[in-house]
């Protein structure tokens, strides 16, 4: 009887979380509330209250379902990708339309790390996610271009001018200029290897 409520509880919690990613995916994180939720999954919502205590933490569990089917993706272009600047493009790509609907409006960061956070069934598989591509990259990277330095700093380095760039090209702010997010980030890839090989190993 209980793992027939355990499943029928995990159960719920997938329907919340897809009645949840519809109303993002339409509404945006300011159109993402607790009773629209709940209406989309059938169940009150003081239901879904049992599950996520606030809009934050769902945000949070559907951002970390996200990054793991963005991991998936990525998984996919470390085995096609013939250069490290081919790399940095590809999950670039992948990557900007996930900072469009999870990284402009909320920094789930910030808010898992301020006092009182998230309890740990929601902030564990975040971290976990997130730091499953960051050793995907280190791996790929330094198969694909031994001589690339910096390993893990690397691409820690990698993907905060990633994270600055889709924050730039999902702004108003590039349409102060005509270069388009596919030169742009050809040009990263091209200047951040190039200037990543002449770094001395320590």
């Amino acid at each position: 009887m209980a793992g027939a409520r355990w499943g029928d509880r995990a159960a719920r919690r997938l329907e919340i979380l897809e009645a949840a990613r519809r109303l993002l995916q339409d509404e945006g994180y300011a159109g993402l509330n607790i009773r629209t939720v709940a209406k989309g999954a059938g169940i009150s919502a003081g239901a879904v209250y049992t599950y996520f205590a606030s809009k934050e933490q769902l945000f949070a569990a559907l951002y970390a379902r996200r990054l793991e089917e963005f991991h998936t993706e990525i998984v996919r272009e470390t085995e096609r990708a013939a250069t490290a600047e081919d790399l940095f493009v590809a999950v670039a790509d992948r990557y900007l339309p996930v900072y469009r609907v999870y990284g402009r409006e909320l920094n789930v960061w910030s808010a898992m790390f301020d006092e009182g956070g998230f309890p740990p069934e929601v902030a564990l598989p975040l971290a976990e996610a997130a730091l499953r591509i960051m050793d995907t990259l280190v791996a790929a990277f330094a198969r694909i271009d031994p001589a690339l330095a910096g390993g893990e700093t690397a691409v820690t380095f990698l993907w905060a001018n990633l994270n600055g760039l889709a924050d730039h090209f999902t702004s108003s702010r590039s349409r102060l200029h005509a270069v388009g997010w596919h030169d742009t980030i050809r040009f990263a890839a091209r200047t951040i290897a190039a200037g990543l090989r002449q770094v001395p190993s320590p």
